[in-house]
């Protein structure tokens, strides 16, 4: 059963090449470990930095509508999936919750 980290960007509020960078180090780590990163809380402005990049492509975007461009968003750590700092696995199986 393969697993999903889910990360939630909702913090990228001006998303740099710094972001764009820890990004692909974490979908890449998640990728060695036989994972896949979901990116939550996606913002307007990372949406578009990704969509001029190609990298929109490359991750895997959740469609929810949480991120700092919109009306609530959450807040998060930014920090890589090493961390572990919000960043959350998640089972790929119908009914699975969230795990911490």
């Amino acid at each position: 059963m393969k697993r999903i980290v889910l990360y939630d960007a909702s913090a990228i509020e001006r998303p740099t090449r710094e972001d764009l960078h820890r990004l692909a180090r974490m979908r890449l780590a998640a990728r060695r470990d036989g994972c896949d990163l979901v990116l939550t809380g996606v913002g307007r402005r990372l949406r578009l930095l990704l969509a001029v990049t190609g990298l929109a492509e490359v991750f895997t975007i959740s469609p929810d509508t949480t991120g700092p461009d919109t009306a609530d968003g959450p807040g998060a750590c930014t920090e890589p999936v090493e961390g572990a700092e919000g960043a959350e696995d998640a089972e790929d199986d119908e009914g699975a919750g969230t795990h911490g």
